[in-house]
């Protein structure tokens, strides 16, 4: 196990072992996510485990993590746990999301405290592949217009946080529709 204190990461923490990587809040510049997917994508290593939570990627750093984890040159990975919360992570993202569920099939996918709205995508992919047990989207922007996504997720979920979010009664009330 090696841990790596690094200025530039802004006081970060990085811990990389035999088949986890660990970043937590160090705010990752698009370069560096580019050396980090480079990292990633051209290592013989099989990831288990990616935890960027807290990092800060937003958007644009989503396309250039799907691209490193996703793309034609990407060593196929084996992730079981994706850690994306708190990365500042819109709609925008979840087609990208989407795809890694389908190419990489992780068990735990966590994006709480970001700004996901319209889980369509997410259903979509969840559904298809039913490898995600655990889904965490606590601290977003879900409605009760995604009740419908949700409930459609729920035969393939073991773990579902939806904690702080918007749904109210009329969401809450199609959410447990779909659980009976």
């Amino acid at each position: 196990l090696c841990t790596f204190h690094s200025k530039s990461f802004d006081n970060g923490v990085i811990v990389i072992s035999k088949d986890k990587i660990f970043l937590y809040q160090p705010k990752l510049l698009p370069h560096q996510l580019v050396s980090l997917g480079f990292f990633i994508s051209r290592s013989h290593r099989k990831w288990k485990e990616l935890n960027l939570q807290m990092c800060h990627i937003g958007d644009d750093g989503m396309k250039i993590l799907h691209q490193c984890l996703c793309g034609d040159e990407a060593n196929k990975q084996e992730l079981t746990k994706l850690n994306l919360s708190g990365n500042r992570l819109t709609e925008a993202s979840l087609n990208l999301i989407g795809d890694i569920i389908c190419h990489l099939q992780p068990h735990t996918l966590l994006l709480g405290n970001n700004n996901i709205t319209n889980l369509k995508n997410i259903s979509t992919a969840v559904t298809a592949t039913c490898t995600v047990k655990v889904l965490h989207m606590y601290n977003n922007n879900i409605t009760s217009q995604d009740a419908v996504a949700i409930s459609d997720m729920l035969t393939c979920l073991e773990e579902l946080n939806i904690n702080n979010n918007k749904l109210g009664d009329h969401g809450a009330e199609l959410i447990s529709k779909g659980i009976t």
